[in-house]
This record gives C-alpha cells, structure tokens and sequence, in this order.
C-alpha cells in the first residue's frame, strides 16, 4: 500500500534536535545503546521502577527474544521464567500468534472504530461460548485491570436492577485485582491505596480460603458479588483449599450473590487448565470471570470479561444502559486477533495438557531443592506453572528472597521476580516451550542461589 500524494515534508531531527527515530530506537544492539536507553528511561519514564528492576539484577535491553529465552545485548542468553509476570505463557514471540497480527496488519483493516462490527473479537467471543456456555457473553479490552473494572461496573449495574438494596463488594485479604481506582479497592493491600483516600464505600475484604468468614458477611444480605483469585498472584502464589472456591459457589448461590474470579494471572491455561476455576470440574464455575495476561501471547495489551447471559443482559440488556460502558479500544480488533491466535493455539497444541505432563518434573525438583535448604526456603506451592517459592528469613529479619532472585537472574541467567503483595515470595512462571534441559537449568540456578543466599545473609 502507497500513498502517492505523500511525501516527507521534513526530517524531524531538524524540527527536534536529537530527536530519536524509529529505526534508532529499534537498533539497540550494543552496550552502549543500552546505556543510552537506560539514561533516557531513568530520567523520562519512571524512574524509580527501572531502578527496583535495576536491583535485582534486571532492567537490561533485550535484543532478541523467541520461546522461552532473551538475548541481551551483550549477546548472553536467559531464560524466561516469568513471562512478563504471565503473558508469555505461550512462550515469546510465539510463531502462530504473530503471525496472526501480521496478517490481521496486512489486511489493512480498521482498528478502532465503535460504529463497525468486529469480526475478530466476535470470532473469539463465539469461541469462547462454544468451550465455555454458561458464559457466553465476551468483552475485550487492554489488559487486567481494565477487565477487572469493567466487571465491577456491570456488577453494580445489575444488581442496581435485580439486587435491590445490594451494595458491597466482597474480596479478599492480600488479593491483587489491578491499580485503577476502583480495582485497588477491590483489591485486598492497603498499600496501593496509599495517598488516595478516602477508600472508595462499599469493599469489605476477608481472609482468603475462609467460606466461614465469607458467609458471615454474605449472610447480611447486600453483598453483590465475592470477588476472588483462583489463587492469589501477587499475594504470593496462595492455593485455596479444594473446598473453598466450590463453597463459595454454593455460598453465593444460597445468598443470591454473583460468583466471579479473577483469572488474570492463574487463568489462560497457566495451571493446566484453559481455566483455573475447571480444575474443580462443575463445582465453581462463576457468573463471570476476568481475563488478560497469557491471553495477549504477551504481544498486543489484551483482556476481557466473560460473563452469564443473566449478569450481562441485567446490565446492558436495554438502550438505557447499554453505553454505560464502552471506550475507544473496547472490542479493538486488534486485541480480538491476538486473543483468537492465542485460544486457538492453546487448543491446537493441548497447551493445557502440556502444562500438565511436564510440570511434575519441575515441581519434583523444586521440593528437592526446598529439602536441601530448610534454613532457607520455606514452602513451594501453586498449581502447573504458577509457582511460588516463599523463603525465610534470616537472623536479621531479612528475607533472603531478592539476593535468590538476583542471583538466580545475574549468575545464572534465569529471570524470577518476586511478588508485589508478599516480598517472602518469588514467582517462577516457565512458559510452554520449556525443556527438560531448561528445568535443569533453572533448578541448578536455584541451587546456586540458595547457596549463595547462605554465605552471604547467614542463617
């Protein structure tokens, strides 16, 4: 495609001097460059993020990046185990779903536009309620916390219609649901709520896995929906007892209550399921569920929600509320492509059951090295590849998880990071590609680490 009437007016380092071009912010490649773009970061685009990255040993410029490895400039080779914090459980760069999005470029379509049908992201939401029918109804937008809005806000404006009298949200303690205004509130850390306040009215968070708790507060009938991880994330990798997510279905449903999970981070087959919430069979599907992360193939920002035909149609079932939300880049296409190459692999290469066969080697390891170092690791725990190692601490009171994670990324190329919500804890998410050999590698990192930790924290 040309546009014949068109040419460059104007070099734009001669309108801006030192204006950095396309190619030259695509040519990184020497060590040099990198510190280049690492000045202009620091000083430009969040500095103090860059410099947390910075100290535990990430933060470097990445040159290539194909399966589960990346390449720095320095030409050293890393493994990936963890994914962009999730999105690359497909692996990076995964083949299929660029060349989904290349194709969907090349067809010159338009993006972003409310008024035309969407072809792509119909696509996938038809798919979805094929594999999923109770939840039929699909909503894509740009990521997680996105999602996670997009559901409260149905949620209120259902029950405003058939949950008189019906308020409050209820979460969790320690849960992590995003960082817009309403999603820290939802959200169970008063620390990302810090300097905002007053805290929004109506979120009342219990201790996560405890149904009693749950009923105490469902039972003072307004509570509109529970809102839950199927395990906790960024709270440090939490699995629930195989009871609690079927009770508080059962809980809900007794309460007239909407269920719903967030399936940021432990859904889109990470735990070896395409949904956390199967891996309970028929016990605890939700009226509705959030998604992002590995559904984006960690290349185009993608999220959604998947709701009931009940809770969608309470909301926006009628020409009074049915633009109560919408925005510029809902049910983009582009974000449609990405999200129906990365359901179609994941069905076509049984990335589920993949998940499922190779995980025990890994996980064998793991509980291996946890026996070997009790002074250091406390406990590995998750489900498939959501893995969280929770360490100890120290005669300092120190955790010994960030000299772990730094050690395992600076010496043993192997990239960890801890989570947000619990600083005992590291997170390892492999993604699909990973070999035999690279859970070797990653577990002789870990060792390495661990000792290390030793010699240098004590005991």
């Amino acid at each position: 495609m040309s546009y014949p009437d068109y040419d460059k007016k104007v070099d734009a380092k001669t309108v801006v001097p030192g204006f950095i071009t396309v190619d030259e912010a695509l040519d990184c490649t020497t060590r040099a460059d990198a510190d280049r773009a690492k000045a202009d970061q620091l000083a430009h685009n969040n500095q103090y993020r860059t410099a947390a990255a910075m100290a535990i040993g990430a933060g470097d410029v990445c040159i290539k990046a194909e399966g589960a490895y990346w390449w720095d400039v320095d030409g050293v080779k890393h493994l990936d185990f963890i994914g962009s914090v999730g999105p690359a459980l497909l692996g990076l760069n995964n083949p299929f779903v660029v060349d989904a999005v290349k194709k969907y470029l090349d067809k010159h379509l338009i993006t972003m536009d409310p008024l035309m049908l969407h072809q792509t992201t119909a696509a996938f939401s038809a798919n979805m309620a094929k594999i999923v029918p109770y939840l039929p109804r699909a909503v894509i937008c740009c990521g997680g916390a996105e999602a996670n809005e997009t559901l409260l806000k149905m949620l209120r404006i259902a029950a405003y219609r058939t949950k008189k009298g019906k308020n409050r949200m209820l979460s969790t303690l320690n849960a992590f649901h995003g960082k817009t205004q309403a999603t820290v509130n939802l959200g169970g850390k008063a620390k990302w709520r810090m300097y905002q306040g007053p805290d929004l009215p109506g979120y009342t968070h219990i201790p996560y896995g405890d149904w009693r708790a749950a009923e105490e507060e469902l039972k003072k009938g307004d509570v509109i929906a529970f809102f839950c991880e199927p395990i906790q994330g960024e709270g440090g990798i939490n699995v629930p007892p195989d009871d609690y997510l079927p009770k508080m279905r059962e809980l809900c449903t007794k309460y007239d209550t909407y269920f719903c999970l967030d399936e940021v981070q432990a859904g889109s087959c990470r735990t070896g399921y395409l949904w956390a919430h199967q891996y309970y069979g028929d016990k605890a599907r939700p009226d509705a569920l959030a998604f992002a992360k590995a559904m984006s193939g960690s290349l185009i920002p993608t999220g959604g929600v998947l709701a009931s035909e009940e809770l969608y149609m309470a909301a926006y079932g009628n020409e009074e509320t049915a633009f109560f939300h919408t925005a510029t880049y809902q049910d983009n296409q582009i974000s449609g492509i990405t999200a129906l190459a990365c359901l179609q692999f994941m069905i076509e290469a049984d990335v589920p059951g993949t998940i499922r066969k190779n995980a025990p080697y890994f996980w064998d390891g793991l509980r291996k090295i946890a026996a070997k170092y009790p002074q250091v690791i406390k406990e590995v725990r998750g489900r498939g590849y959501m893995i969280g190692i929770e360490y100890k601490q120290n005669k300092d009171g120190n955790y010994y998880t960030v000299e772990v994670c730094k050690h395992m990324s600076v010496v043993g190329h192997v990239s960890t990071m801890f989570t947000i919500n619990n600083d005992a804890v590291c997170r390892i998410y492999p993604n699909y590609w990973a070999t035999k050999e690279d859970f070797d590698w990653a577990l002789s990192a870990l060792d390495a680490a661990c000792a290390h930790a030793l010699e240098v924290m004590g005991g």
